[in-house]
Formats: structure tokens, sequence, C-alpha cells
């Protein structure tokens, strides 16, 4: 006879299951790490790419600058091609992305490993947060600005003077 069962003996899912909750949120909490440590070496390689083509074109930028080239504008120059170059790598992730995200279960199923975990057995539910892609998209955006700040302050000071004097 269960009527007679007290509300201190019931326990909640959450309560029962609570390592696997937790198992959850560090999964989750170490992805997000993992996403934001391959958009900060990817930023980098933006810094060192145009750091070498500022030092290479240090003649360039000098004879832009003789023939009336504001500084700023010179640092414009290297900002958007960071931004441009930032805008064709998180383009073609967020495709790649979307893509092999919708079509999880068809890749699985091809390479012979299907899961079964949906309520209805046919496969991973997948779930996609519009939100939480835009943002990651316009943060990789970002990093890749302000990546691009630094070799374009450097190009920016480049003396005419002396980098005609090297060439």
């Amino acid at each position: 006879d269960r009527v007679g069962v007290s509300a201190n003996n019931m326990k909640t899912w959450r309560e029962r299951q609570g390592p696997l909750f937790d198992a959850v949120k560090m999964e989750k909490n170490m992805m997000t790490l993992m996403l934001l440590l391959i958009i900060a070496v990817a930023a980098f390689n933006i810094v060192s790419a145009l750091v070498m083509v500022v030092t290479e074109k240090q003649g360039d930028i000098a004879v832009l600058q003789t023939q009336g080239m504001l500084p700023s504008s010179v640092m414009w120059i290297f900002v958007l091609n960071g931004l441009f170059n930032g805008i064709k790598g998180a383009g073609i992730g967020l495709v790649l992305g979307v893509v092999i995200t919708l079509q999880l279960n068809n890749i699985l199923d091809l390479i012979g490993s299907p899961l079964a975990l949906a309520a209805d057995g046919r496969g991973l539910p997948i779930e996609m947060d519009v939100v939480q892609i835009a943002g990651i998209a316009l943060l990789s955006l970002l990093l890749c600005v302000l990546a691009s700040v630094y070799p374009a302050r450097k190009a920016m000071k480049i003396a005419p003077s002396q980098a005609l004097q090297n060439e």
C-alpha cells in the first residue's frame, strides 16, 4: 500500500541522478573552454601572420606614407585585413559546424556507429541554440579585430625614412 509513503522518503530525479547532471555540466564547461582556446589560437595566428606581413611590407607602407597616406589609414588597412580573415574563418566554421551538427546522425550511420539515445530511439537528439551560435561567431570576429590591432598599430608607427633607408 503506497498511500502511507511519507514525503520524507521521496527523492526527486535530480537528487537520484545528481552525478549525471554534474558530469553533463562539467562537459559543457570543458567544451566551452576548448572552443575558446581554439578561437584564441586562431587569433594568435592572425597576430603572427599580420606581424610578418607588416615586417615584409615596410617599404611599401613607407612609400604609401610618403605619398600622403595617413597613419590611421595604414592602421585601418591591417585591421580590416584581420577582420576579413576572421569573417572567412568564422563563416566557414559556422557553416561546417551547422551542417555537421544537422547531419550528425547520418554521419554516425555512415561510419557504422549509430547511437540511439533519443526518447523514440532514432538517434542522438540534436538541439541548436541560435543565440549561443551567434554569440560565439560574434566573439570570434571581435577577437579577430582585437588580434589585428597590435600589428596594425605597428604598421602605423613605421617611419618612412627608416623603412626606405633599409630598402
